[in-house]
């Protein structure tokens, strides 16, 4: 059989697949796959006038529809990044329009290539006990002067001090369920959790007016006292991946007084160019668009069942919210503006990132420990930009440790954090 005839035949099995055929028949314009100059058809459309045409040598697409792919070759996004020859083309709506599509149909021409993705040898689902969980709506004074309502989830022995778990942009606390209910972190820990504003199930501040959300430092960090006030914490450990790193970082640096330490997954030194206006774009469905950006970044080696669990909270994000984050996240930080004050004698500090991250890549986050003396940089293989979603049963092989030595960290017993 040729390569084209292999390929082609994969198009045709990826098409059988529920996901794809609904993605597919909801699309406007042609799309195509194109390799080595030859067109595989993938989408007619009805629209005549628009096309978008994915590029990629062979060599590329074998790499990408291995039953485990490295990194960088793991998702469409993935590839566009790695300098391997992988190009769309067309207008930017119609591109946009396309990606959820793309990355899905990578995926099911894989799954064609090599059978069910279980049989590629992802880790087995972390059974999550969320009968462990406690929760409550908290008010908060923030912005300064304003009132909120927060939704907050704590699990965890109450006579241990607090970690506080931050969620990614766009996102929520649902995403560190699996650790806030594992057991033995809950012998050391009290683990919390809230929802920022205006994300997951938390309100908006009484005073909004449905303005566009724009997260940036010393809003974060005004957020994040405002949450300790109001909970009653004189000191928390931080845990927060991406985002959540990146205000972690400004934590420690600024109120080192309020911080027992922390352990941050997947940290930039900067990220530029996640920041997109077709995050909230009236011709492209955000939901669908943001789950796709968020699909790209998690790794092969993760389970199906979480991979889904990952994208199906950014499918829910309130209108702009993604985007507004990313303003802080993608545009304003700068761990250069932090790194020269954190002091990891009295703040102890963990940096972990996975192998197959290319927004906070393991490159960017060990510079980030380079800077800070007595930082520890542990690169994680096999997950991705989300590993306490995507998979936290391999996370916590690494998470377990530090999370117990951050408890010995002092040897003073500290009851909620003070």
């Amino acid at each position: 059989m040729s390569a084209l005839a292999w390929l082609r035949g994969l198009v045709a099995s990826a098409l059988a697949d529920p996901a794809v055929v609904h993605l597919a028949g909801r699309l406007p314009h042609r799309l195509v796959l194109v390799v080595d100059g030859a067109s595989l058809p993938v989408v007619q459309g009805t629209d005549a006038g628009a096309i978008v045409s994915a590029h990629a040598p062979l060599s590329t697409w074998r790499e990408m529809l291995a039953a485990l792919p490295v990194p960088g070759r793991q998702s469409m996004g993935a590839a566009m990044r790695a300098d391997c020859g992988f190009e769309l083309r067309g207008e930017p709506i119609p591109i946009a329009q396309s990606i959820a599509l793309l990355e899905q149909l990578v995926e099911a021409m894989r799954a064609a290539a090599n059978g069910p993705v279980d049989a590629a040898g992802p880790a087995t689902a972390a059974p999550v006990a969320l009968d462990r969980l406690e929760s409550r709506y908290l008010r908060i004074d923030w912005p300064a002067g304003d009132d909120c309502w927060i939704f907050e989830e704590a699990a965890g022995d109450p006579g241990q001090p607090v970690m506080l778990l931050l969620h990614t942009a766009g996102a929520d606390s649902r995403q560190w369920h699996a650790l806030m209910s594992d057991a033995e972190l809950g012998r050391h820990w009290r683990l919390v959790a809230f929802d920022m504003p205006c994300h997951g199930r938390s309100r908006p501040p009484a005073g909004w007016r449905g303005e566009p959300w724009r997260l940036d430092t010393d809003g974060y960090l005004a957020c994040i006292r405002a949450w300790m006030r109001a909970a009653g914490h004189a000191r928390v450990a931080i845990a927060g991946c991406s985002m959540g790193a990146a205000i972690g970082l400004a934590f420690l640096a600024r109120h080192p007084e309020l911080a027992l330490g922390a352990i941050l997954l997947e940290t930039p030194f900067r990220s530029p160019g996640r920041r997109t206006p077709m995050l909230d774009h009236p011709a492209v469905h955000g939901g669908r668009f943001g789950a796709a950006w968020v699909q790209a970044l998690l790794s092969p080696h993760s389970p199906p069942a979480e991979r889904r669990f990952a994208t199906w909270i950014y499918s829910q994000a309130g209108p702009g919210v993604y985007e507004g984050d990313l303003g802080f996240y993608s545009d304003e930080f700068d761990a250069s503006k932090h790194v020269d004050a954190i002091d990891t004698a009295r703040t102890p500090l963990w940096l972990m990132t996975g192998d197959y991250d290319y927004s906070a890549s393991p490159a960017e986050s060990r510079r980030v420990a380079d800077a800070i003396p007595g930082a520890s940089f542990t690169e994680m293989s096999g997950l991705g930009h989300f590993p306490m979603t995507e998979n936290p049963n391999r996370l916590l092989e690494y998470f377990r440790p530090a999370a117990i030595e951050l408890r010995k960290w002092g040897q003073t017993p500290l009851i909620n954090g003070v």
